[in-house]
């Protein structure tokens, strides 16, 4: 009696297949959540500095002197009276300072899952 070869797979190779296949999916699948959960902090922090930024620009641009209006002494170029809200991010910053420069620190706050996070930008405007 001779034994023929038989071409093709057994059942326990396709089970160890369809496993390695389903842990490699798993993977995969975990590890898009992380992603997504990534962008949208990123994009959330990438909001929050822009507000800042933009703040900080608004503030130089009303540091210059502007017809009778001496330089730093425009009605808009001081410190919030209460913090603002854009996009979800809030905002407030303060003017320092005196003579020929001001210190402007532009403090923002975005929320994240555990709370609010918080950062500030610096920035020295001379007043000339």
């Amino acid at each position: 009696m001779t034994l023929k070869s038989r071409d093709g797979f057994t059942i326990i190779e396709i089970m160890v297949a369809v496993l390695v296949l389903g842990i490699g999916i798993t993977a995969l699948v975990g590890s898009s959540a992380l992603v997504t959960r990534q962008i949208g902090r990123g994009r959330t922090i990438s909001i929050a500095n822009e507000i800042g930024t933009q703040r900080l620009e608004r503030l130089r641009v009303l540091a210059r002197p502007s017809g009778a209006t001496a330089a730093c002494a425009q009605a808009g170029f001081a410190s919030s009276a209460a913090p603002d809200t854009v996009r979800g991010v809030i905002e407030s910053w303060t003017v320092s300072g005196a003579g020929n420069s001001r210190t402007v620190t532009v403090n923002v706050s975005y929320p994240r899952k555990s709370g609010w996070s918080t950062f500030s930008l610096q920035a020295v405007v001379g007043c000339y």
